[in-house]
């Protein structure tokens, strides 16, 4: 029996099941499997949107030529930065799909990191109110956190994610092969959300994670099992990320405020792993977390290599940060008074603060504790 090209897994949430394909040097098993199961589904497939970051045109070039084999392909490129997740963008691939002459029988394939994919997947949750979407995802972030979730969102003038809404993908694949070109800076803050995993929800996995990186190259399938391990129980139980997933906004509050007011030269892993500092910081000064505990926050975020981050951070303004932090996408989830910031927080390493009884896991913290938390640092 011939072994295929390609493991599988199936990511559920809630009663829904989205199969995720992947494996190295396997990018035709991919696109062959992508377009089977698309034409097999009631509608059938007449043709497919791509839409690549910029970044990776080789990548995307052989992913394209691939699906041309079988079903017609127009190709849309994005510049896959910060400043271009905006609903602009998202109108922009819209029109751009009216145009190629996508119909209900077509499908839109995200190819890229978070960022194509956030903006990929609201047009698709918006176009004909709802056209089949692939990820193909390309960076870590992407791969190994991004795609294990249902949130698709882009940013408007006051922060990060404002808009935005829930869909199912009909398929994940990722050729572990297009994330070992990824920059080895750019995969290790990638791992942002990795640390992130285990410090909230799975601290039994730290080992299987540092011997991951320890790797020459790094063992991607074992990144991504990782990832993936950690987070499907809970978005299986909590799709919309509104109770008990939320924990893995751990450390996004401060960082998608860095992120944000930086314009993006902070990238996503490396504001995510100093919001997680600075959660930790505030955890200890509010909520009593044991200095071993803080301790593990900064050894872990120590494989990052954040240092290169510390002037940009410094610089950012402080006034920016307030007012994108009082803008903050979980507000209205629980109690929060003015000059207030809910956050996740730990009083120990694996165990979140509770929220109010029959409440998600958020506290309400005074930015003025989150500034002094980011100074402290």
């Amino acid at each position: 029996m011939t072994r295929s090209p390609y493991e599988e897994l199936s990511l559920a949430f809630g009663d829904a099941s989205v199969p995720y394909l992947y494996g190295h040097d396997c990018t035709p098993a991919l696109a062959g499997a992508l377009v089977d199961r698309l034409a097999a589904g009631p509608a059938g497939l007449d043709a497919v949107l791509l839409v690549t970051d910029d970044g990776v045109r080789g990548h995307a070039a052989a992913v394209a030529a691939e699906l041309a084999r079988h079903v017609r392909v127009a190709t849309v490129p994005l510049q896959a930065e910060e400043r271009h997740k905006t609903l602009p963008t998202v109108q922009h691939l819209l029109e751009s799909a009216v145009a190629q002459g996508l119909t209900r029988r077509s499908a839109i394939v995200a190819m890229g990191g978070g960022t194509v994919g956030n903006i990929a997947g609201l047009a698709a949750a918006l176009l004909f109110r709802g056209t089949r979407l692939v990820h193909l995802p390309t960076t870590p972030v992407a791969a190994f956190d991004a795609t294990v979730s249902l949130k698709q969102g882009v940013n408007l003038s006051a922060g990060k994610n404002l808009a935005g809404t829930y869909f199912v993908p009909t398929l994940i694949a990722c050729d572990l092969a297009w994330l070992a070109t990824v920059p080895r800076h750019d995969l290790l803050t990638g791992m942002a959300e990795m640390v992130k995993n285990i410090l909230v929800a799975a601290p039994e996995l730290e080992k299987k994670l540092v011997v991951a990186l320890d790797g020459a190259p790094p063992d991607l399938r074992a990144l991504l099992e990782v990832g993936v391990e950690a987070k499907a129980p809970f978005v299986a139980a909590d799709p919309r990320e509104r109770a008990g997933a939320l924990i893995f906004e751990y450390g996004h509050t401060a960082g998608h405020a860095i992120e944000f007011v930086s314009g993006g030269t902070i990238r996503h892993g490396e504001a995510v792993a100093w919001g997680m500092l600075i959660a930790a910081e505030v955890a200890r000064r509010r909520h009593g977390l044991a200095a071993p505990d803080v301790a593990r926050h900064h050894r872990l975020t120590a494989l990052l290599d954040l240092p290169a981050a510390r002037t940009r951070l410094q610089a950012l303004d402080r006034g920016a940060i307030r007012a994108a932090l009082a803008a903050d996408n979980k507000r209205g989830y629980g109690p929060c008074a003015p000059g207030e910031v809910l956050m996740v927080l730990l009083d120990g390493i694996g165990r979140p603060v509770p929220g109010p009884p029959g409440g998600p896991p958020l506290v309400p913290v005074p930015v003025s504790a989150v500034i002094d938390a980011l100074e402290e640092l």
